[in-house]
């Protein structure tokens, strides 16, 4: 008897799949998204390859740079000259996953080109790019799971129950089958659906960008499931009640609206109005004027403050009446002293609002899912602030390397190249646990929630 009703089950599913995929649309709907798909896992792989290909680059520049400059200098000249010119390489690794999410990817860079001079200048000057440009984006495979398939997945659940009471075929219906048991069948006969077009496109994009079936992957896939049974779970506490599919349908969509474009709008306002942030040309303006001060300065007094962070050459000297490479450095970290504070308070002011932006997200399921695909991505925030530091801690590396051969007025046949530090990538930022189950949860927690009303209803 159980063997029967089972085979009974799979049959009513079965003819519900096959009803809804005859439906008007619903084919050329699937087929926009699978296109849409794969548009996007090739544009997430051309992104990639365009990393990879300028961390290549960035490698190439600095050995034809030092090839160059050391073909031109006489080999006596000071090091000093040579190193005023040369821009070292610090490239952060793209991760496979920013061809699901590109995130901050987008605005910011990750294959910095640093010289010995004052840092925080350098840092910073790929900000003033035109936001105009910026805001364009990129489509990626996040914006297709997360944005577009919630409207293909109201298309097909909207009218799960009023459908049928409109045709008059919902009374005859209930013959067959309990409410319950129908209105479950129908649902489940589009998660089927929807469930093979998301494995479509997360095995599109894993072929296309070559991305690991790892944790962090798996939690990608996750939350993405979770998120698309939320919209699930929405569309059956609406329609399974009584009212019209028109009223339905557009109740969905405001909701759609409200979440995906409004809400994230909404938090985003307040975020930067609870957290005003300076401008990072602000750090660069204030690097700069100390940098220019301390020409009228005597060479002592900016000494003086070169000391105080790096003791272990306060026994050196540098002569007042002449120019030399060791107080011309000290000069640039001088510099980066005067923005030193603001650009402290500047960072403070940015992690506070990325953990405020994480934390209120966790109420609109739709930002909650894509703010953890930026992190599981390594692509959001917290991971930009960390490859700042990460470049920091290689300047800072760089002139411990090269501050004995300045103060000694080495030339440049003395100096050998081969052992120049190389730069360390940062790591990612939090274990993939960590980006991904306070979203999952929310999800899970928003997901009961919303369905209450139809398990109450009971689709009668």
């Amino acid at each position: 008897m159980r063997f029967a009703g089972t085979i009974a089950w799979m049959r009513l599913i079965r003819l519900e799949i096959a009803r809804v995929i005859r439906a008007g649309g619903v084919r050329v709907a699937v087929l926009l998204l699978l296109g849409l798909g794969v548009y996007a896992g090739w544009q997430g792989h051309q992104r990639i390859q365009t990393a990879d290909a300028a961390t290549a680059a960035a490698e190439a520049a600095y050995r034809d740079q030092l090839a160059y400059l050391a073909s031109i200098y006489p080999p006596t000249t000071e090091a000093g000259e040579l190193l005023y010119y040369l821009a070292f390489p610090a490239p952060q690794p793209s991760s496979p996953l920013s061809a699901l999410a590109s995130g901050r990817a987008e605005v910011e860079t990750a294959s910095l080109r640093i010289r010995l001079l004052a840092l925080e200048g350098q840092l910073y000057e790929h900000e003033t790019l035109n936001p105009r440009l910026a805001a364009a984006g990129h489509l990626d495979l996040g914006f297709v799971l997360i944005a577009l398939l919630p409207l293909f997945v109201i298309a097909i659940t909207y009218d799960i129950v009023s459908g049928e009471r409109e045709r008059g075929t919902w009374q005859m219906a209930r013959l067959f089958a309990r409410p319950r048991r129908l209105v479950a069948a129908k649902v489940g006969a589009r998660m089927i659906l929807v469930a093979g077009l998301v494995m479509s496109l997360a095995l599109i994009g894993m072929l296309l960008a070559g991305i690991d079936a790892d944790g962090r992957a798996g939690w990608a896939v996750a939350l993405i499931s979770l998120h698309t049974l939320f919209w699930f779970a929405l569309c059956l506490g609406v329609a399974g009640g009584r009212r019209s599919s028109t009223t339905n349908a557009m109740l969905l969509v405001g909701v759609w609206v409200a979440l995906t474009f409004l809400a994230p709008a909404v938090l985003s306002l307040t975020n930067a109005i609870l957290h005003l942030v300076p401008e990072a040309l602000e750090l660069t303006v204030r690097q700069r004027q100390g940098y220019h001060e301390a020409w009228d300065l005597p060479k002592a007094a900016t000494m003086d403050g070169f000391f105080e962070d790096y003791p272990q050459w306060s026994g050196q000297t540098v002569p007042e009446d002449e120019f030399t490479w060791a107080w011309y450095y000290a000069m640039n970290h001088r510099g980066d002293r005067a923005a030193r504070d603001a650009s402290r308070a500047y960072r403070d002011i940015l992690t506070r609002r990325d953990e405020w932006a994480r934390r209120w997200s966790l109420l609109v399921p739709p930002l909650a899912a894509q703010v953890a695909l930026d992190r599981l991505s390594s692509n959001d925030l917290a991971t930009q602030l960390a490859y700042q530091e990460a470049v920091r801690r290689y300047h800072e590396r760089l002139k411990a390397h090269f501050q004995p051969i300045l103060f000694s007025a080495a030339p440049i046949a003395e100096v050998d190249w081969e052992r120049t530090p190389a730069f360390e990538p940062a790591a990612p930022v939090g274990a993939a646990s960590q980006a991904g189950l306070p979203a999952a949860a929310a999800l899970i927690l928003i997901s009961v929630c919303v369905l209450l009303p139809a398990v109450r209803g009971g689709g009668a």
